[in-house]
Order: C-alpha cells, then sequence, then structure tokens
C-alpha cells in the first residue's frame, strides 16, 4: 500500500504564486475594442521557435515573464485575417525601454502635414487661375 501512495503522489499538481515584473501589452481596434481571446506569439530575439504562446484575455491583453534583458518580437493574429507584429526591448527586470509603434502611428502626422500642404497649395492655385479669367 505504502508504494502505491507514492505513485498515487506523483499526479498531484502543485502551485507556487510570485509577484514577478511582467510585460504586459493590450491590443485594440481602432475604434478601442479588445482584441480578445486571439491568438499570440513572443519570440526572443533571434529564435525560431517561440517563448510563449496563447491567446489574449477579454481586454485584449497579453503578459508574459521576460528571462532575460533583450528584444521580443510579439505576433498577434486573429482567425479572420487581422493581426499585428512589432518588437520591444526590455531590460533585466522587464521594463520596457522601447517598442515599435504601428505605421500609422510612426508616419500619420507626416501623412496629414503633407496632405494639409498640398490641400493649400491646391486651394492657392484654384484661386489664382480664376482671378486670371
Amino acid at each position: 500500500m505504502l508504494c502505491l501512495a507514492q505513485a498515487a503522489a506523483a499526479h498531484d499538481l502543485q502551485y507556487t504564486v510570485s509577484g514577478a515584473q511582467a510585460v504586459v501589452v493590450r491590443l485594440f481596434y481602432v475604434d478601442n475594442k479588445p482584441f480578445s481571446f486571439e491568438g499570440y506569439e513572443v519570440y526572443r530575439a533571434g529564435e525560431k521557435l517561440p517563448y510563449q504562446v496563447g491567446r489574449s484575455d477579454g481586454q485584449g491583453r497579453i503578459a508574459f515573464l521576460p528571462d532575460r534583458a533583450g528584444d521580443w518580437r510579439v505576433k498577434a493574429f486573429s482567425e479572420d485575417g487581422h493581426g499585428l507584429d512589432f518588437t520591444l526591448k526590455t531590460d533585466a527586470a522587464a521594463k520596457i525601454e522601447s517598442a515599435d509603434k504601428p505605421a500609422y502611428e510612426r508616419y500619420g502626422r507626416i501623412v496629414v502635414g503633407i496632405a494639409v500642404i498640398l490641400g493649400l497649395f491646391g486651394s492657392l492655385m484654384l484661386f489664382a487661375r480664376r482671378k486670371k479669367v
């Protein structure tokens, strides 16, 4: 009976709880709707196998505990084709040092500025042609 008790104890599931510093990424659509319950993968820099795989929570959040400082690639994707692929950099304490921004955030102001300049130039050209006639 004693031998059977030890074999049964091997199937007992244990757990621990820690307050380690995690990186939390919140994913959402343009209308602020969360990217809920969608797949993601987190990769260490230069590695082909993912460090972590899972699904975002109901609020569109992904959390992971980096085991070292460096670049981390986050790929999020849904079954309907939406997705995001970006890189962030953390230090050894899991504090984010920098993160890539989507193209519309990086270049949005530049595009709007060019559009305003071209719009003003076009308006001036129309006004100038009216005076000549």
